[in-house]
């Protein structure tokens, strides 16, 4: 039977071992929770970038609305005006809708781009960081698996060294 000093010595070792694979869980833990925020950073990139697009559209669908209104409003005075209409004129208003549509054009395309880069450059690197969280969690998994039977070995061989009568 074993002794009260033996079983402490057991315990002793048992402690200085299982006190190490602890502070490696602790470390493994801190690499989870930043693996967890980086994947929350591209969330909120991504919610960023959706209300970026959905403002864009709401100003360009404002913009076409309040020149749909001006173009009307001057056809509107035009008629009141009781200018004849001619063909000058008419050629006039349909020149205006024209520029007013192509400055449009001009004005919200560059930014649609720029977004549509902007979302598939964070797709893309989002997929990539995943990718290679995946694969260091999956190593972290494996290698700590070794470290914990290596953890064990070295238990009883240190148990063996400084108690060479129980091993």
């Amino acid at each position: 039977m074993a002794t009260a000093q033996e079983k402490q010595f057991v315990n002793q070792v048992d402690m200085i071992w299982d006190g190490w694979l602890n502070n490696l869980k602790t470390v493994q833990n801190f690499q989870e929770d930043l693996q967890q925020k980086a994947l929350q950073a591209f969330s909120y990139q991504k919610e960023l970038l959706d209300f970026s697009v959905k403002t864009l559209n709401t100003m360009e669908e404002e913009s076409k609305k309040v020149t749909k209104d001006w173009n009307e409003k001057i056809q509107s005075n035009v008629k009141q005006s009781r200018i004849n209409q001619n063909e000058q004129v008419s050629e006039w208003l349909n020149n205006i809708q024209d520029v007013t549509e192509r400055v449009q054009l001009l004005s919200w395309n560059p930014s649609h781009a720029l977004l549509d880069l902007f979302i598939e450059s964070q797709k893309q690197l989002e997929a990539t960081i995943k990718k290679t969280l995946d694969s260091q969690q999956k190593e972290r998994t494996e290698n700590f698996k070794k470290i914990e039977e290596l953890t064990e070995q070295m238990k009883a061989t240190h148990k063996g060294i400084l108690n060479p009568t129980k091993a």
